[in-house]
């Protein structure tokens, strides 16, 4: 019978505890790993999808207010035909039109206005848009324009109805409708066959 205190059992007993702690060490490196994972914008958690529906309400509710009283109306009127641009826009779009910068955007319009204060002053980009049909195609053109969205950009939209005794808004003195032959360059085109109504315009704000 061998000795129960005999060094053979003292080291197979060193080895067990040995193996159990080694055991333990993997076990709370896996789990400090695990609760180390963080959900980024990119990685689609629900932290991430929360933060993109608010984003988007806040756009949507961007265009709303910016439509009181016909101010969206008016800002996608705001065409110079001296100049043929947006009034008082000066960089250029990838449509060939000159589009606002934001905060050129926000002193022509209620719309700038709230999304610079919301979206420019907190670091996201964002463009604006404007989508008609045009010989029975859609057509895009930007009032602003800050490069391609990413991929987990919002969308909200709004649709403005124009009018053929609608006038250009730069200057309200001159009284020039969308009909009138000075306002040939206007890009939005006379596109309906609706009595009275000139096009519908879907104003889409992207975020990013």
């Amino acid at each position: 019978m061998s000795d129960k205190n005999s060094p053979n059992d003292d080291r197979g007993q060193a080895y067990t505890l040995e193996g159990f702690v080694s055991a333990m060490v993997v076990l709370m490196a896996v789990l400090f790993a695990l609760q180390s994972v963080v959900i980024t914008p990119t990685s689609g958690g629900l932290s991430d999808r929360s933060v993109q529906a608010q984003l988007q309400q806040e756009a949507q509710d961007a265009l709303m207010v910016g439509d009181r009283d016909g101010n969206l109306s008016e800002t996608i009127r705001n065409w110079n035909t001296s100049d043929n641009k947006f009034h008082k826009a000066s960089v250029p779009g990838p449509d060939g039109n000159s589009t606002y910068n934001t905060t050129a955007f926000a002193d022509q319009s209620r719309l700038g206005g709230i999304l610079e204060q919301r979206f420019a002053d907190n670091g996201y980009s964002y463009n604006v848009e404007l989508i008609y049909e045009n010989d029975g195609e859609f057509n895009t053109t930007y009032l602003v324009y800050q490069g391609a969205p990413s991929p987990d950009a919002v969308t909200a939209s709004y649709v403005v109805t124009l009018y053929e005794n609608n006038i250009l808004t730069a200057y309200k003195n001159e009284q020039i409708a969308l009909t009138d032959s000075e306002a040939d360059d206007y890009p939005i085109p006379q596109e309906t066959d609706t009595e009275l109504v000139y096009n519908i315009v879907e104003v889409r704000v992207i975020v990013w």
